[in-house]
């Protein structure tokens, strides 16, 4: 039996996995986790502060910009969690949605995005109905739930249409944002800044946010630190203050958080697997990670 008290350098929650079998540690370590850091935080308080801006007939919007696995749709995600529906006094029924996350689909088909939101709301619709059907649904149940902020993922999808449809659709967010007096954040990958340029109205509306790729600074190393508090290995790797194995992560990962923590977590299975149960420098090299910029190559290579 392992004395939690000799492992401080994890949350307490990763200690008490130390006693559980390596297929629990395992099972623990590629569950969903969430890792604050300092830009996250800042974009936080602006959705917080987008989301409770006061009601008027321009609102302003968001751009939420950053490369593919570098945690855009997981801030979104946490915000929401933070910021979920408001429910009566007994809880049997929501009264309030301040909050509603969609997808854009391929391409800038207006109907096919307004069948998205309306499917947020679980009501029967029909999807053959027109455009302008909908949108008045839309409408009247965005009032009725109180929503305050709409969060439209993807929305570099509406590239691959014809620039003419391009600004049909994001016109028609604008519109949909003016007479319903909400907030729209969109996100997407760098891309994204074409679809907001399609007129100054549009880019003037939906400022960018930037999420860049990660550097060896003080930021990332506590980036490190906090991570390995969640992984359940037997001895300390201390990854944040080895620079050998900082510059081996921040390499093999492309600078994307995302495949920081991939990474991570393939290297302490690997730790666990062979008895070794700490990241070092052979581990990172052993766990047969592929870094995502080496990925893109081959799949351009399997195209050919």
């Amino acid at each position: 039996m392992i004395n939690e008290e000799h492992f401080n350098y994890l949350l307490p929650d990763t200690q008490k996995m130390l006693n559980a079998s390596d297929e629990e540690r395992i099972n623990f370590i590629l569950q969903e986790k969430w890792i604050t850091y300092p830009k996250a935080d800042d974009i936080f308080k602006k959705m917080k502060m987008l989301l409770n801006h006061p009601r008027k007939e321009r609102m302003p919007g968001m751009l939420l910009v950053g490369e593919t696995n570098n945690g855009k749709t997981s801030i979104v995600h946490r915000f929401m969690k933070n910021n979920g529906p408001i429910r009566s006094e007994n809880w049997r029924e929501t009264t309030e949605i301040p909050i509603i996350f969609v997808q854009v689909p391929p391409g800038p088909n207006l109907s096919d995005m307004y069948t998205k939101i309306l499917e947020q709301f679980a009501i029967p619709f029909k999807d053959t109905d027109k455009t302008v059907k909908k949108e008045q649904q839309i409408k009247y149940y965005c009032g009725l739930c109180k929503l305050k902020l709409l969060v439209i993922d993807e929305i570099h999808n509406i590239l691959s249409g014809p620039i003419s449809k391009q600004k049909i659709f994001m016109n028609a967010l604008k519109n949909l944002s003016n007479d319903l007096q909400i907030t729209i954040i969109l996100v997407g990958i760098k891309e994204a800044l074409r679809a907001t340029n399609t007129d100054n109205q549009i880019a003037n509306r939906f400022k960018p946010v930037f999420l860049l790729k990660w550097q060896l600074d003080r930021d990332y190393l506590s980036l490190l630190a906090s991570i390995e508090k969640t992984l359940p290995l037997k001895k300390a790797s201390e990854i944040w203050k080895d620079k050998r194995i900082a510059l081996k992560i921040l390499d093999e990962s492309d600078g994307y958080i995302g495949e920081i923590i991939d990474l991570l977590n393939q290297a302490s299975i690997y730790a666990i697997e062979n008895n070794i149960e700490q990241i070092t420098l052979k581990v990172l090299s052993a766990c047969d990670f592929t870094k995502p910029s080496e990925r893109k190559g081959f799949e351009a290579e399997l195209l050919l």
